[in-house]
């Protein structure tokens, strides 16, 4: 069966077994704040309309698209519409996967600018694609290497898969590295697909939209979420911007898997859109505080670990020195101190040697999980032999 070549999810099975020995949980991203009031309120106000039971427009519903595309015309001065330009997802992983599904042919070769979020390779298993790594570079930070890029495009290449901010290193791609990926798609005829989910954390101010570059092709697709931004990991609500010939092919697809996105939900994410914003600003302070202990805790620990600053998004990617592959060092992390973090090489090659952690976490959990981590190698390390 398909099924049995796609990978499980090392993320889930993590946080299963970090609860099951009552561990500290720095693997999975989940924001450490409620659904906010204001949007909650929303959602059950929603209960005692009668139509909330009934199917929604399967493009989402034209309120939530028409605040979406409002939101996005005012940030970037575009003229997009309710009607053309939005697709309303469950979550921006289905975003993805329909995109993805609507794009390939068998056997296409889809670029994915790594280390990058897990499950983004399944996806493209699912459409009979073949993933094609494009490694970053390393030094110092996380460096887009656009000449990769143009190699693999040489070869061949239907999609390219960018994550920005990117999850797991935190880095962040601007203006510039941007538009160069959108005149080489031009060039060599491939499709730019950029999920932009922690578009919200962007510490340096760095952050380039691909919409910044909607004017300069047609074969750009940007995918956005309600769950990071708005704490909204559980109501499951994303969306897909694109031309309206792009939209109505991965319409197609949407509505074969999932029909619509639930109506409940939209309606929270209405809330959440047109309500109040100061909400999303706290947060992105918090984040970044948490960024800030991140690094501080990690760089005392600096025999062990080398990293770089998180941009981005809300994630820190160590480089250990032990002579260990990222999945067995994890299983031994876990094992020994209790401590769940993601081995790199799920996000691809170039994660090998690395570990995940999220300061998504509240300050003193992290403060804890980062002092498990310096337990281990100060108890344990001694016992595998550094690179």
């Amino acid at each position: 069966m398909f099924a049995n070549k796609l990978p499980e999810s090392v993320i889930k099975q993590l946080s299963i077994k970090v609860k099951a020995v009552g561990g500290i949980n720095l693997g999975q991203g989940i924001p450490s704040f409620p659904t906010a009031p204001h949007i909650i309120a929303a959602a059950k106000a929603s209960l005692d309309d009668r139509a909330i039971g009934v199917y929604p427009n399967f493009l989402g519903t034209l309120e939530l698209r028409q605040a979406i595309v409002d939101r996005h015309n005012r940030e970037h001065g575009l003229q997009l519409t309710a009607e053309a330009n939005v697709l309303v997802t469950v979550g921006a992983m289905e975003a993805v996967s329909s995109s993805i599904l609507s794009l390939l042919e068998n056997g296409d070769k889809v670029g994915i600018i790594t280390p990058d979020y897990c499950n983004h390779f399944p996806a493209v298993m699912l459409a009979r694609g073949k993933a094609c790594e494009i490694p970053m570079r390393e030094d110092g930070r996380w460096i887009l290497d656009l000449d990769l890029v143009e190699t693999t495009a040489k070869q061949g290449m239907r999609l390219l898969i960018i994550t920005n901010p990117n999850n797991p290193t935190g880095a962040v791609f601007e203006a510039t590295q941007m538009v160069k990926l959108v005149e080489l798609a031009n060039k060599y005829g491939f499709w730019v697909l950029a999920d932009e989910t922690y578009t919200f954390l962007d510490f340096e101010h760095k952050f380039a939209s691909l919409l910044n570059f909607w004017d300069l092709s047609e074969r750009l697709l940007t995918i956005r979420s309600f769950s990071k931004e708005y704490a909204m990991t559980g109501w499951r609500v994303g969306y897909v911007l694109a031309r309206p010939e792009t939209i109505k092919l991965i319409a197609k697809t949407h509505d074969a898997l999932v029909g619509c996105a639930p109506k409940i939900s939209q309606r929270a994410a209405l809330a959440a859109l047109t309500g109040p914003q100061e909400v999303v600003a706290k947060y992105g302070q918090i984040f970044k505080n948490r960024r800030d202990l991140a690094v501080q805790l990690l760089s005392q620990l600096n025999d062990d670990f080398t990293f770089a600053v998180p941009e981005g998004a809300y994630y820190i990617f160590p480089k250990y020195k032990l002579n260990i592959s990222s999945i067995n060092l994890a299983e031994q992390i876990l094992e020994r101190v209790g401590l769940g973090v993601v081995p790199g090489s799920i996000f691809g090659k170039s994660g090998e040697g690395h570990l995940r952690l999220s300061f998504a976490v509240e300050d003193e959990i992290l403060r804890q999980g980062i002092a498990k981590l310096a337990e281990f190698g100060k108890k344990y390390t001694l016992n595998i032999r550094l690179r």
